[in-house]
């Protein structure tokens, strides 16, 4: 095939309306011509020579392609992807120069269907015949003639070309050669890939993170790469001829040998986890992958295994478990795993018939240790808790800390209830017991909610609520003691929890108010203070007591809302007694535990105050013995700052807690009240009032006036006037009344006559 000048002078193939005749057929090997001769040989050879030892063919050999055809134009073209859009060009000859690598569309072009039909010859009118192909246009090809380049496998990847821009004729001599050269070039492409893709199973072998290992058939180690002696300690040398399973560190599950086997032998793979062991000794978790290598009649020759060391990986899922499951404070199970464990243990009690108490335990007193010595402190007395209960319980039975300061324990196959109780009695005396806290000694109690199984409930949840309702019950009762399970208390639970929902929407639809009861001085029969005292009148008109729903807003957090409530309404009817010039001392709110403890106090007092133009002066905060002494250090810095904004102090209620004097000094307080259960036997009772007078006589001592509250008799009276008490507030004197009543009080100078 040569150019209409060459040396076979053919006519160029074409239909009678002048369309170019287009040739296609599968390529020829040279090898079954007839017409190959010594001439074909040489071009033959001259095509072997002019391939490269890689892909891309030389520039020389393609060149000489050209020459050989006769044609201004030879390339080689390699298909790019997977779903080919483009051809890629690697190796070029065009208009009598060296092309770089260049791409063009695959689509419309003569090319496309060099790979439908594996050969394709064009003689004249290329461009005509593929209007659309850019390639054709850019070299201004008019002639074409290509050949398919095939992989071993059978896949097409490419053409070899040659091409002119004037019409070619047929030459039988030649017309072979083209595929003889396209086999060639195919071949060498082959080899490369063959070359790179073991250079990279080579590569892959040795620096892969996971050892490999590779066995015979008989399972001896043949070849292992530079992974297998980081993660094992084994050398090649060391482990070749030894066979494969000799790393089994002996702890897998029985039969795991013949299952990975039977798994090869049928399916050709093994993948999972064992244990393996170190030169050093050392087990280590591994995750592993065996894969066996066969041969075309399916006999196995290879065994290769990758491994890899996984101890990370259980560490870290161990430490999650662990995390997920366990107290970090005290490595005792937390609520998720005590709910697990209590579920298995009621299912074993359940099938042998027997029965199991569940404990909550709730700290008394364990703010404080907080609050005195740190919450380092803190944290070191929940693990003694921890380790105490543990200690003095069996190994059947399950201690765990549940939340905050509340633990909980699971008794297994407990026989009566005298049993419970003697180890309740028992677990009560060693809480007690001090704890050693850096030269310090703490103590605190506990209070214990019991819940026996199948009694109290046959399932998980119904147990815990049962039993946290018990400890409620407990902690109500005095605390340091346990309470059983009884229905009433769900019944209560039930109530307590009705209440709290309506008394949120009492705040809602303003069913609440307050009353105000005053404080006389006992010197000079003034009214020296009018305490601010809420109610709340439901919406069927009764009235709710205080003693009912204060207790809840403390539990569930209401109070906050509700003393700032309080602190507001309050200080708008004080300054509105000042506006009218009426004479009430100073006004006395309430402050509860939860409230002077939250953070937002401050600010709350701070609003009430300017919202209603009430001077801090005229205000007195009544804030209760056994809150304070929780806390005594953060309480000392939250009334320091109440102080500084004028604001006398209370402590309320005394004498019920365990008051230090050292404090008592140290707080900027200016009133002690006595709490109403020392004033309501006297002076009958010798012991309470011996109480009432040391207490009068140590708030004088330490300069503070002194305040009896609940004072209903003249008897009462006339002794707290004889033991120097400074202030009274009673029903005789007054009872709680609404502001529109006080009003008529102050303004009339109410004295000390009893109502």
């Amino acid at each position: 095939m040569i150019q209409q000048s060459g040396l076979v002078d053919s006519p160029v193939f074409a239909d009678e309306s002048g369309q170019p005749q287009i040739e296609y057929g599968e390529s020829v090997n040279i090898a079954s011509s007839r017409t190959a001769d010594p001439v074909l040989r040489a071009v033959a050879e001259l095509a072997r020579v002019a391939s490269s030892s890689g892909e891309r063919l030389s520039i020389d050999g393609i060149r000489r392609l050209a020459a050989t055809y006769g044609v201004t134009n030879a390339y080689v073209g390699r298909l790019k992807g997977e779903s080919p859009a483009k051809v890629s060009v690697t190796a070029a000859w065009i208009n009598g120069a060296a092309l770089d690598d260049y791409t063009y569309e695959l689509a419309g072009s003569p090319c496309a269907d060099v790979l439908t039909h594996g050969r394709l010859f064009v003689p004249s009118g290329a461009q005509t015949a593929y209007p659309n192909c850019k390639m054709l246009k850019q070299f201004a090809i008019e002639s074409y003639f290509g050949a398919v380049l095939t992989a071993a496998s059978g896949e097409k990847i490419g053409m070899v070309v040659v091409a002119d821009s004037a019409p070619m004729v047929k030459d039988d001599r030649l017309h072979p050669v083209l595929g003889l050269f396209a086999d060639l070039i195919s071949l060498e492409i082959g080899k490369v890939t063959a070359q790179r893709e073991l250079k990279l199973a080579a590569s892959v072998f040795n620096y892969s993170p996971q050892g490999i290992m590779l066995s015979d058939a008989e399972h001896r180690i043949c070849k292992v790469n530079a992974a297998f002696t980081t993660i094992t300690g084994w050398q090649e040398a060391d482990v070749l001829g030894r066979r494969d399973n000799m790393l089994s560190a002996g702890r897998d599950e029985p039969g795991l040998s013949e299952e990975m086997q039977a798994a090869l032998d049928d399916g050709g793979v093994w993948i999972g986890e064992l244990w393996s062991r170190r030169r050093d000794g050392e087990v280590y978790p591994e995750s592993r992958t065996v894969v066996a290598v066969r041969d075309v009649d399916q006999r196995v020759l290879h065994y290769v295994c990758m491994f890899s060391d996984i101890s990370a990986e259980k560490f870290a899922a161990e430490r999650i478990h662990r995390l997920a499951h366990y107290d970090a404070t005290t490595d005792l199970p937390n609520r998720v795993l005590l709910q697990d464990r209590l579920l298995h243990a009621i299912n074993r009690a359940g099938r042998a018939r027997g029965r199991l108490a569940l404990l909550f335990l709730d700290l008394d007193g364990f703010k404080l240790i907080n609050d005195t010595y740190g919450h380092s402190a803190g944290d070191e007395v929940l693990r003694q808790v921890g380790e105490r209960l543990e200690s003095r319980l069996r190994k059947a039975d399950v201690v765990a800390r549940i939340g905050g300061d509340e633990f909980a324990a699971v008794l297994n196959d407990v026989g009566y209830d005298n049993d419970i109780q003697a180890i309740c009695d028992h677990l009560l005396e060693v809480i007690t017991e001090p704890y050693d806290l850096s030269g310090h000694q703490g103590r605190v109690t506990t209070s214990i909610g019991i819940a026996v199984f199948p009694e109290d409930g046959s399932d998980v949840q119904t147990l815990l609520k049962h039993a946290d309702a018990a400890m409620y019950r407990a902690k109500e009762s005095g605390k340091n003691r346990y309470t059983f399970y009884a229905p009433e208390m769900n019944e209560r639970a039930e109530e307590r929890s009705q209440l709290t929902r309506l008394l949120r929407l009492a705040l809602e639809r303003n069913e609440l108010g307050l009353c105000y009861q005053p404080q006389y001085d006992l010197a000079t029969g003034r009214v020296v203070a009018v305490e601010a005292l809420i109610r709340w009148q439901d919406e069927h008109g009764n009235m709710v007591p205080p003693a009912r729903f204060i207790p809840l807003a403390e539990d569930s957090g209401l109070i906050v809302t509700l003393g700032a409530w309080v602190l507001n309404e309050a200080c708008q009817q004080a300054q509105q007694w000042r506006e009218q010039g009426l004479g009430f001392g100073r006004l006395a709110v309430n402050i509860s535990g939860r409230q002077f403890q939250d953070e937002g106090l401050l600010e709350a007092v701070d609003s009430a105050l300017s919202a209603s133009g009430l001077p801090g002066s005229c205000l007195e905060l009544e804030i209760t013995e056994s809150w304070v002494m929780e806390g005594p250090y953060r309480a000392e810095t939250q009334m320091r700052q109440l102080n500084d904004m004028g604001i006398n102090l209370v402590i309320d209620d005394f004498g019920v807690a365990n008051s230090s004097m050292a404090y008592l000094k140290r707080f900027p307080v200016q009133k002690l009240k006595v709490d109403r259960s020392f004033i309501r036997d006297i002076p009958a009772d010798q012991d309470d009032a011996a109480i009432v007078s040391a207490i009068i006589a140590m708030g004088h001592s330490l300069g503070l006036r002194v305040v009896a509250e609940g004072v209903e008799t003249a008897e009462q009276s006339t002794y707290l006037r004889g033991t120097g008490c400074d202030e009274v507030q009673g029903y005789l004197f007054g009872r709680p009344v609404r502001h529109d009543e006080m009003n008529v009080l102050l303004l009339y100078g109410p004295t000390l006559a009893p109502s």
